[in-house]
Protein backbone atom coordinates (compact mmCIF):
# COMPACT_ATOMS: atom_id res chain seq x y z
CA UNK A 1 0.00 0.00 0.00
CA UNK A 2 1.26 3.66 -0.41
CA UNK A 3 0.34 7.03 -0.01
CA UNK A 4 -2.23 8.81 -1.77
CA UNK A 5 -2.14 12.11 -2.04
CA UNK A 6 -5.40 14.45 -2.33
CA UNK A 7 -5.01 17.90 -2.33
CA UNK A 8 -7.56 20.18 0.39
CA UNK A 9 -9.54 23.04 -1.14
CA UNK A 10 -9.30 25.78 0.90
CA UNK A 11 -1.47 -1.00 29.10
CA UNK A 12 1.57 -2.21 32.00
CA UNK A 13 2.37 -5.49 33.55
CA UNK A 14 2.88 -4.08 37.43
CA UNK A 15 2.08 -1.06 39.08
CA UNK A 16 5.22 0.56 38.37
CA UNK A 17 5.02 0.61 35.08
CA UNK A 18 1.48 2.40 35.23
CA UNK A 19 2.87 5.08 37.34
CA UNK A 20 6.19 5.38 35.32
CA UNK A 21 3.59 5.89 32.86
CA UNK A 22 1.32 8.39 33.92
CA UNK A 23 4.18 10.86 35.09
CA UNK A 24 5.34 10.84 31.71
CA UNK A 25 2.05 11.22 30.43
CA UNK A 26 1.89 14.36 32.56
CA UNK A 27 4.79 15.88 31.29
CA UNK A 28 4.16 17.40 28.20
CA UNK A 29 1.11 19.26 30.41
CA UNK A 30 3.75 20.26 33.02
CA UNK A 31 6.12 21.61 30.95
CA UNK A 32 3.56 23.72 29.30
CA UNK A 33 2.31 25.16 32.83
CA UNK A 34 5.87 25.88 33.50
CA UNK A 35 5.85 27.74 30.56
CA UNK A 36 3.14 30.15 30.84
CA UNK A 37 4.06 30.74 34.94
CA UNK A 38 7.44 32.05 33.33
CA UNK A 39 6.21 33.62 30.75
CA UNK A 40 5.13 37.12 31.27
CA UNK A 41 3.76 40.93 29.77
CA UNK A 42 7.26 42.15 30.28
CA UNK A 43 9.87 40.03 28.95
CA UNK A 44 10.94 35.93 29.91
CA UNK A 45 14.13 34.39 30.92
CA UNK A 46 15.90 31.71 28.80
CA UNK A 47 17.69 28.91 30.54
CA UNK A 48 21.71 29.82 30.19
CA UNK A 49 21.15 33.40 30.80
CA UNK A 50 21.28 35.59 33.75
CA UNK A 51 18.17 38.48 33.92
CA UNK A 52 14.93 38.41 32.27
CA UNK A 53 15.26 39.34 27.95
CA UNK A 54 12.89 41.60 26.04
CA UNK A 55 12.50 41.07 22.04
CA UNK A 56 14.60 43.73 20.49
CA UNK A 57 11.67 45.29 18.81
CA UNK A 58 8.44 45.91 20.79
CA UNK A 59 6.11 46.43 17.83
CA UNK A 60 5.53 43.39 15.83
CA UNK A 61 3.19 43.66 12.61
CA UNK A 62 1.42 40.31 11.61
CA UNK A 63 0.90 40.47 8.02
CA UNK A 64 -1.78 37.03 6.99
CA UNK A 65 -3.58 36.90 3.79
CA UNK A 66 -7.77 37.01 4.46
CA UNK A 67 -8.63 33.76 3.22
CA UNK A 68 -10.32 30.27 4.86
CA UNK A 69 -7.27 28.59 4.83
CA UNK A 70 -4.74 31.57 6.30
CA UNK A 71 -6.96 33.15 8.63
CA UNK A 72 -7.68 30.66 11.57
CA UNK A 73 -3.87 30.98 11.86
CA UNK A 74 -3.64 34.97 12.69
CA UNK A 75 -5.84 34.72 16.18
CA UNK A 76 -3.63 31.59 17.51
CA UNK A 77 -0.05 33.29 16.70
CA UNK A 78 -1.21 36.68 17.66
CA UNK A 79 -2.19 35.28 21.38
CA UNK A 80 1.39 33.84 21.50
CA UNK A 81 2.83 37.00 20.46
CA UNK A 82 1.05 39.11 23.10
CA UNK A 83 2.06 36.88 26.16
CA UNK A 84 5.65 37.16 24.99
CA UNK A 85 5.37 40.87 25.56
CA UNK A 86 4.83 41.82 21.91
CA UNK A 87 2.73 44.59 20.90
CA UNK A 88 1.00 43.06 18.00
CA UNK A 89 -0.20 45.12 15.10
CA UNK A 90 -2.53 43.44 12.72
CA UNK A 91 -3.52 46.42 10.34
CA UNK A 92 -0.39 47.33 8.51
CA UNK A 93 0.82 46.47 5.28
CA UNK A 94 4.43 46.33 4.57
CA UNK A 95 4.35 50.10 2.94
CA UNK A 96 2.74 51.60 5.79
CA UNK A 97 5.78 49.59 8.41
CA UNK A 98 8.42 50.60 5.69
CA UNK A 99 6.88 54.25 5.77
CA UNK A 100 6.83 54.07 9.67
CA UNK A 101 10.66 52.12 9.59
CA UNK A 102 11.69 55.30 7.53
CA UNK A 103 11.02 57.83 10.21
CA UNK A 104 14.03 59.02 12.57
CA UNK A 105 12.41 59.45 15.53
CA UNK A 106 9.70 56.58 15.20
CA UNK A 107 9.59 53.54 16.74
CA UNK A 108 10.87 50.46 14.57
CA UNK A 109 8.05 48.15 13.62
CA UNK A 110 8.88 44.81 13.27
CA UNK A 111 7.21 42.26 10.62
CA UNK A 112 5.94 38.57 10.41
CA UNK A 113 4.60 38.11 7.01
CA UNK A 114 2.88 34.81 6.21
CA UNK A 115 1.90 33.96 2.70
CA UNK A 116 0.83 30.25 0.70
CA UNK A 117 -0.82 28.63 3.97
CA UNK A 118 -1.75 25.27 2.29
CA UNK A 119 -3.37 21.84 3.78
CA UNK A 120 -2.33 18.81 1.25
CA UNK A 121 -3.69 15.28 2.60
CA UNK A 122 -2.41 12.13 1.97
CA UNK A 123 -4.73 8.93 2.12
CA UNK A 124 -3.23 5.08 2.92
CA UNK A 125 -6.50 3.01 2.26
CA UNK A 126 -7.03 -0.07 3.69
CA UNK A 127 -9.79 -1.13 6.04
CA UNK A 128 -9.50 1.79 8.20
CA UNK A 129 -7.92 4.73 6.21
CA UNK A 130 -4.74 6.56 7.69
CA UNK A 131 -4.81 10.17 6.75
CA UNK A 132 -1.97 12.66 6.97
CA UNK A 133 -2.82 16.51 6.99
CA UNK A 134 0.15 18.93 6.04
CA UNK A 135 0.03 22.14 7.08
CA UNK A 136 2.72 24.61 5.64
CA UNK A 137 3.71 27.95 4.78
CA UNK A 138 6.01 30.54 3.70
CA UNK A 139 7.37 32.33 6.65
CA UNK A 140 9.04 36.10 5.73
CA UNK A 141 10.63 37.83 9.01
CA UNK A 142 12.04 41.56 9.29
CA UNK A 143 13.72 42.45 12.22
CA UNK A 144 16.05 45.13 13.55
CA UNK A 145 19.80 43.94 15.04
CA UNK A 146 21.95 46.60 16.08
CA UNK A 147 19.64 49.37 14.51
CA UNK A 148 20.34 47.36 10.93
CA UNK A 149 17.30 45.76 9.23
CA UNK A 150 17.85 41.90 9.23
CA UNK A 151 15.28 39.74 6.85
CA UNK A 152 15.10 36.04 7.63
CA UNK A 153 12.49 33.52 5.66
CA UNK A 154 11.51 30.42 5.79
CA UNK A 155 8.98 27.56 4.81
CA UNK A 156 7.31 26.03 8.00
CA UNK A 157 5.94 22.58 7.65
CA UNK A 158 3.80 20.96 10.40
CA UNK A 159 2.21 17.31 10.04
CA UNK A 160 -0.24 15.06 12.03
CA UNK A 161 -1.59 11.28 10.93
CA UNK A 162 -5.11 9.78 11.88
CA UNK A 163 -7.02 6.98 10.56
CA UNK A 164 -10.67 7.50 9.43
CA UNK A 165 -13.37 5.39 8.96
CA UNK A 166 -14.92 5.73 5.74
CA UNK A 167 -17.51 2.99 5.93
CA UNK A 168 -18.98 4.45 9.58
CA UNK A 169 -22.33 5.56 9.54
CA UNK A 170 -21.27 9.60 10.32
CA UNK A 171 -20.11 11.14 7.19
CA UNK A 172 -18.65 14.15 8.90
CA UNK A 173 -14.54 13.81 9.66
CA UNK A 174 -14.74 15.38 13.14
CA UNK A 175 -10.96 14.35 13.79
CA UNK A 176 -9.64 15.65 11.27
CA UNK A 177 -11.68 19.05 12.11
CA UNK A 178 -10.10 18.76 15.40
CA UNK A 179 -6.37 17.94 13.79
CA UNK A 180 -6.99 21.24 11.10
CA UNK A 181 -7.19 23.27 14.33
CA UNK A 182 -4.00 21.39 16.24
CA UNK A 183 -2.37 21.91 13.16
CA UNK A 184 -2.44 25.95 13.70
CA UNK A 185 -1.50 26.10 16.85
CA UNK A 186 1.35 24.38 16.02
CA UNK A 187 2.39 26.29 13.44
CA UNK A 188 1.70 28.98 15.10
CA UNK A 189 3.79 28.24 17.93
CA UNK A 190 6.74 27.33 15.27
CA UNK A 191 6.23 30.86 13.56
CA UNK A 192 6.58 32.36 17.23
CA UNK A 193 9.62 30.26 18.26
CA UNK A 194 11.59 31.00 15.13
CA UNK A 195 10.42 35.18 15.69
CA UNK A 196 12.41 34.98 19.46
CA UNK A 197 15.02 32.97 18.52
CA UNK A 198 15.39 36.12 15.34
CA UNK A 199 14.25 38.89 17.98
CA UNK A 200 16.12 38.37 21.34
CA UNK A 201 19.11 40.26 22.46
CA UNK A 202 22.30 39.23 21.21
CA UNK A 203 23.82 38.68 24.66
CA UNK A 204 26.64 36.38 25.35
CA UNK A 205 25.12 33.23 27.74
CA UNK A 206 25.92 31.95 31.45
CA UNK A 207 27.82 28.64 29.91
CA UNK A 208 29.78 28.44 26.96
CA UNK A 209 27.31 25.58 25.55
CA UNK A 210 24.50 27.19 22.70
CA UNK A 211 21.54 25.86 22.19
CA UNK A 212 19.92 25.36 18.94
CA UNK A 213 16.99 27.57 19.11
CA UNK A 214 15.35 27.02 15.14
CA UNK A 215 15.04 23.62 13.96
CA UNK A 216 13.42 22.93 10.53
CA UNK A 217 13.44 20.43 7.78
CA UNK A 218 14.42 23.59 5.28
CA UNK A 219 17.29 25.73 6.20
CA UNK A 220 16.34 29.55 6.47
CA UNK A 221 17.57 32.43 4.32
CA UNK A 222 18.65 35.53 6.30
CA UNK A 223 19.64 38.56 4.56
CA UNK A 224 21.08 41.71 5.63
CA UNK A 225 19.64 44.46 3.51
CA UNK A 226 22.93 47.19 2.03
CA UNK A 227 22.42 50.38 4.09
CA UNK A 228 21.03 52.80 1.86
Amino acid sequence: MSYKHRAVPSQSSTSGRKLATALLAALPMMTVLGATTALSGCGFQLRGYETPMLLDVAKTAVIIEDDRTSFPLKLPLTQRLKTLGAEVMSNMTLDDVARNNRQAHAEPIAVIDISNVRFKRYELVGVLTEIRLVLSADVSYQTFENGKPVILKNAIQVDRSYQYNEASVSTDDQQGDQIRDWLYERLARRITDQYVAISLPKVPPSNKQAVPMINSATAPTVMVPNAQ
